[in-house]
């Protein structure tokens, strides 16, 4: 099997979603809230550097870009999403579309995305563990 037997084109509906925002805190909480509702499967971000004319002075700040992997039919709604949680008057948000990807990510991805059940954080996740080896927790079962 050659490496191009391993992708798909198929993946036309895989699209990304890229916008900046001016700090972590803000960067994180896009990413959670918008894998939460099921918007996107995944949230890249980086920090950049950045020059633009605001106002008529040129500016020179540093933010974050985050990238979104998503489908299609899903990125509307994720760009309503991005608009609704945004802190910048004018956000910068453009979709790239995607030709071809690996089968295993693309099926991945439609397996997540297509589940019905919810998702928890890591720290979540790691309370449930704590709470389950509590010996009184499990006295109570």
């Amino acid at each position: 099997m050659n490496i191009i037997d391993k992708f798909t084109k198929a993946s036309e509906d895989i699209v990304f979603v890229y916008t900046i925002c001016g700090n972590i805190e803000e960067a994180r909480s896009m990413g959670y809230s918008a894998i939460r509702e099921k918007h996107a499967i995944s949230m890249d971000y980086w920090n950049i550097n950045s020059i633009y004319p605001w106002q008529g002075v040129i500016q020179e700040i540093n933010q974050f870009m985050l990238m979104f992997s998503t489908k299609k039919r899903l990125s509307d709604n994720l760009i309503k999403h991005i608009e609704s949680e945004h802190s910048y008057k004018i956000p910068m948000i453009v979709t790239a579309n995607i030709d071809m990807s690996n089968v295993p990510y693309s099926l991945w991805m439609n397996d997540v995305l297509n589940n019905e059940e919810g998702y928890i954080t890591e720290s979540e996740q790691e309370a449930i563990k704590i709470r389950e080896s509590d010996e009184g927790f499990n006295k109570l079962k």
